[in-house]
């Protein structure tokens, strides 16, 4: 049996997903975060532009705060969205939409050094106008030069059955499939 390795197509589709989730996720916190600092604050010093200047006061760092909440979280939000998520469950959501997972070449569980290691290799692809994403096309396990640094592979998951936890044990094992190990080919 071969290992149905991620392609191109369904890699970009699940980055959109990602970008579409994070985008909505950081409008949102952006929102409720400017919203909850209007209330400490008050809105008319917002409003007015006029910020309490008491160095005591925490309504006034609250004030100055303010015109950061939006760039700080999407400068942080990526790098904790991708590698929160391919270190907990192998997969970020839109990943998971699409049924891809995230797995070490060796066949071990995904590390936050791994994840760490791969998203730099990410940052890597982006800069060279999306070269490092391109390698997809020509690399007999469809790696990217971020799967490569980290030494990773995406694989589709529909080859296994999906885990049902409220199935008895001789329906489980009834139900598993023998697979090849994750460094072969």
């Amino acid at each position: 049996m071969t290992r149905p390795y991620a392609g191109l197509v369904s890699r970009a589709l699940a980055l959109i997903a990602d970008v579409i989730l994070m985008a909505v996720l950081v409008t949102e916190t952006t929102w409720f975060l400017e919203q909850l600092v209007r209330q400490v604050v008050g809105g008319r010093a917002l409003e007015t532009g006029r910020c309490p200047d008491v160095w005591w006061s925490l309504r006034t760092y609250f004030c100055r705060g303010l015109p950061w909440i939006a760039p700080v979280a999407a400068i942080s939000f990526p790098p904790l969205y991708r590698i929160g998520f391919w270190t907990i469950t192998g997969q970020t959501p839109g990943m998971a939409l699409l049924g891809l997972r995230l797995r070490r070449v060796d066949g071990a569980p995904m590390r936050l050094r791994t994840s760490v290691v791969r998203f730099l290799g990410y940052a890597a692809s982006v800069l060279t106008f999306g070269a490092g994403f391109l390698l997809v096309l020509f690399t007999s396990k469809r790696q990217a030069l971020h799967d490569r640094l980290a030494g990773t592979i995406v694989v589709h998951e529909w080859t296994r059955p999906p885990r049902r936890p409220w199935a008895g044990e001789r329906e489980e094992s009834e139900a598993t499939v023998e697979q090849e190990p994750l460094g072969t080919s």
